[in-house]
């Protein structure tokens, strides 16, 4: 049923949510700077990109991550980077250096705000206005998404790559148009070439692009076979657009090394990521019902039902094919990049809510405009599910402004002297900053390293302690020893912040066991508890 809100009040309401998304996803953008680190994990920091530009992007140059986002902080950051040869400026200060931090998180910030504008583009293309805006509400209200749209993680990037994709993706199945087929080839290779992950997405699409392709044609000469289809002039042009962009983007003509460094990296490297399930059906089963708890924390209780509801609907009623057809690069998503991984961390599974977002902003929709009855009570209910979840999400931007590091660093700075030595034991991004301390911090401490570097002050955190270890090895011994002061030092000084607008389930969030955690995120390392461990005299 068409909707009875004019045309221009929900483009209104739109441009007002996306002003208001851009204001969520600001509040705590200057979490953890000025630093050379950040305390977001795997964030890319801006000493990669420089190092990549040192190196011309060639010369072997490789990272863990594709080159593509790469290029567009180079493109961002190169005004300061004028400056810097002009001598105004030195990139590699602190000031200066936390100046590209925010460029990048700026750009992550943009790229939010554009990944809503095409969820509501896609939402017009496959059913009504008003629940294309709901499914925008609903995609603005995730904890992932306010999460990674403040940090420069690949994530935001990615997805906003991929989503575009998806409206090219919509229109060719509408409309069968050759620009729409370029357009898809074209956004796809920069999604993958942004983080490599995206791949899984095109595995079965494009085939089902063909199946449809072949169908159209079809319907008009039915003579024609699914060979003519597969040679049809868009069909070989679109996939020549993808791969010449695809090659291009990786600089495989004078950095063709590089590239095989890079795949022989996410395939046998260092960054590879570790299965955290069998690979077998219990495996698979554990992991999809982890896939089902991750989806319902991102959302929280109410969201979560209401997509949910909404995807069976579709599914059992089977009339907005185009709203179906949506979950081909998902299920392709999850059978060729999770199902293959055997990992379905917090963030892996950002794209599955987005696009679960189009269901339930169909259902919202629909319950809206069903009848006039009772419309006073319905809205009120559906307003009263956007506020629980915007508290709900937003405790992540409390947990950030509220980071227990910044009361610590006080601490720090009015106890410890010039003349002592600080261990950070655990990973610089989940410490407190040390750069203006005497200072060294170890991933994999041990009770060796310890009396080689002998510090006057050790500091742990929660987000890297003795759960991570195997009981009897090395860094158990170190981390479960400082605990339990069975070192030579005592506890001197602990925070945690307990911020009261905070809805999340910290237990949930922070139980760890070696590998094992009820929630695979990086949000267990926002807000840490820091503890100080001081030498004995």
């Amino acid at each position: 049923m068409k909707s009875a809100v004019p045309s221009k009040t929900i483009d209104r309401a739109f441009c007002a949510l996306v002003i208001f998304s851009l204001l969520i996803n600001l509040w705590g953008i200057n979490w953890g700077l000025p630093s050379f680190n950040g305390w977001a994990a795997d964030e890319l920091t801006p000493i990669r990109v420089l190092e990549a530009i040192e190196q011309g992007f060639a010369n072997r140059w490789h990272y863990k991550y594709p080159p593509f986002h790469f290029y567009l902080l180079t493109l961002f950051y190169s005004p300061v980077l004028l400056l810097h040869q002009l001598g105004v400026v030195n990139v590699y200060s602190l000031p200066t250096y936390t100046l590209l931090f925010y460029i990048g998180r700026v750009l992550s910030l943009i790229m939010a705000a554009g990944i809503l504008g095409i969820v509501y583009k896609i939402g017009q293309e496959i059913y009504d206005q008003q629940s294309a805006f709901f499914a925008s509400v609903i995609a603005s209200l995730n904890l992932p998404f306010i999460y990674y749209a403040k940090t420069i993680n690949l994530d935001i990037p990615y997805l906003f790559w991929f989503m575009l994709s998806l409206l090219f993706y919509i229109r060719i199945l509408k409309k069968q148009q050759t620009r729409d087929y370029l357009l898809f080839a074209a956004t796809a290779a920069i999604a993958v070439a942004t983080k490599d992950q995206a791949y899984a997405f095109y595995i079965l699409t494009p085939g089902f692009i063909v199946w449809q392709h072949y169908r159209y044609l079809q319907h008009h000469d039915s003579s024609v076979t699914l060979k003519n289809a597969l040679k049809d002039r868009k069909i070989l042009l679109s996939l020549g657009v993808g791969l010449a962009l695809f090659l291009a983007m990786h600089n495989v003509i004078f950095n063709l090394n590089g590239f095989f460094a890079h795949v022989n990296d996410i395939t046998s490297g260092g960054a590879t990521i570790s299965p955290r399930f069998e690979r077998n059906i219990l495996g698979h089963l554990t992991m999809f019902w982890q896939s089902l708890r991750h989806i319902r924390v991102s959302f929280g209780w109410f969201l979560y039902g209401i997509c949910i509801l909404g995807l069976l609907k579709a599914v059992w009623q089977r009339k907005h094919y185009y709203l179906l057809y949506l979950l081909i690069p998902i299920v392709s998503y999850y059978l060729f990049f999770v199902s293959i991984v055997m990992y379905n961390a917090l963030r892996f599974l950002l794209p599955v809510c987005l696009i679960l977002a189009f269901f339930g902003g169909k259902l919202i929709g629909d319950f809206l405009s069903q009848s006039a009855q009772l419309v006073r009570v319905k809205s009120l209910s559906i307003i009263a599910v956007f506020i629980y979840t915007f508290f709900y999400t937003t405790s992540v931007n409390v947990l950030i402004t509220h980071d227990s590091r910044y009361i610590v660093e006080q601490w720090m700075t009015k106890t410890i002297t010039s003349n002592d030595f600080i261990l950070g034991a655990g990973d610089a991004k989940y410490l407190p900053r040390l750069e203006k301390f005497s200072s060294e911090s170890l991933k994999r401490p041990t009770l060796e390293t310890l009396k080689q570097k002998n510090p006057d002050y050790i500091i742990g955190t929660s987000a890297y302690d003795s759960r991570r270890f195997e009981a009897g090895t090395p860094k158990y011994e170190f981390f479960s020893k400082l605990e339990t002061e069975e070192l030579d030092y005592d506890l001197v000084f602990q925070y945690k912040a307990d911020p009261q607008w905070d809805l999340l389930n910290h237990q949930e969030l922070g139980y760890r066991h070696i590998n094992r955690m009820y929630v695979y995120s990086n949000f267990d390392k926002i807000n840490p508890q820091i503890k100080i461990y001081k030498k004995r005299s």
